[in-house]
């Protein structure tokens, strides 16, 4: 079986909430105190009774990288979609790739119907996958997530994706936590001893979303995600509920990352990076054969 990608993800989860004690079928999931979640609540869980749903409050950087780099990232059976993000990124640097930096706090996470629900956990997620030559995947090796958050670490390990036990230095990374005029910026600790992080993020607010449409960012976060090729996480990035609309519409950012090894071929930094912060809802759907996502164009509901 021959895959191809539209895009390289490399994503960042962090638990910043107070956690209450949460029994599934009798089963204690976490009693874990953490400082107070700034995000908003879940507005979409009676819609999606059944479902897996949440909110992302989130920044996304979006930082060209060469070509022959993203080639050896991705493994050589997946063939890489360059017609579709040229497309979705008008003047995007020739020869150019783009990698997709997320740093994510997942909050309110619960199945409504079966009263479940599921501690928050921050992560940060370091393309055509079916080989037809349209369908449109995101491919991601690592996540970097909350060390003490057992449940999301088995989550993402059964996608074959590597997840990296973190620690995270600081709440800011998120849209809206502090205020539109706020730096937003995260530390994320791999070595969990160590005092020098892996990852860095440092943004400031901008006065537009440029240069880069927010309809590729709508896209790009609503492809199915893989590592293995085998089951994908068809989660959806709902962009129309009060969580990003209004005043709380997104918000344009430009600063610099850094990645160090092995997350990237190299220690790599990054400057002059343009991205959005924003909140969001979610639907998620779980362990999906990326086989039947055949066709997927990368939007989800709320485009």
């Amino acid at each position: 079986m021959r895959f191809q990608i539209l895009s390289l993800a490399f994503l960042v989860h962090h638990a910043c909430s107070s956690i209450i004690p949460t029994s599934v079928k009798g089963e204690l999931i976490s009693a874990r105190s953490e400082p107070p979640s700034e995000s908003s609540p879940n507005p979409i869980a009676s819609q999606y009774p059944n479902n897996v749903t949440g909110t992302i409050n989130n920044t996304i950087a979006v930082v060209p990288i060469s070509y022959n780099l993203a080639r050896s990232i991705i493994p050589s059976q997946y063939g890489i979609l360059t017609k579709a993000y040229k497309s979705l990124l008008p003047g995007f640097p020739k020869d150019s790739y783009p990698l997709v930096v997320r740093a994510v706090l997942d909050h309110d996470i619960q199945v409504y119907a079966a009263n479940i629900s599921i501690p928050d956990f921050q992560a940060s997620r370091a393309p055509n996958l079916l080989g037809d030559g349209y369908s449109s995947y995101t491919y991601s090796k690592y996540l970097l997530v909350t060390s003490t958050n057992l449940v999301a670490i088995a989550g993402v390990a059964m996608y074959g994706t590597i997840p990296v036990p973190s620690n995270f230095s600081s709440p800011q990374a998120y849209a809206f936590t502090n205020g539109r005029d706020k730096d937003v910026f995260l530390d994320a600790y791999t070595d969990l001893l160590s005092k020098e992080p892996s990852v860095t993020t440092r943004f400031k607010p901008t006065t537009e979303i440029a240069p880069w449409p927010l309809d590729f960012y709508k896209n790009v976060t609503n492809q199915p995600t893989f590592t293995n090729g085998l089951s994908c996480d068809n989660q959806l990035d709902i962009f129309n509920t009060l969580l990003s609309t209004g005043k709380n519409a997104p918000v344009g950012v430009k600063g610099d990352i850094m990645i160090k090894a092995p997350y990237l071929p190299s220690d790599s930094t990054f400057r002059g990076v343009h991205g959005i912060k924003v909140d969001v809802a979610f639907v998620e759907n779980n362990a999906i054969p990326c086989e039947q996502l055949k066709g997927y164009s990368g939007t989800g509901s709320g485009d």
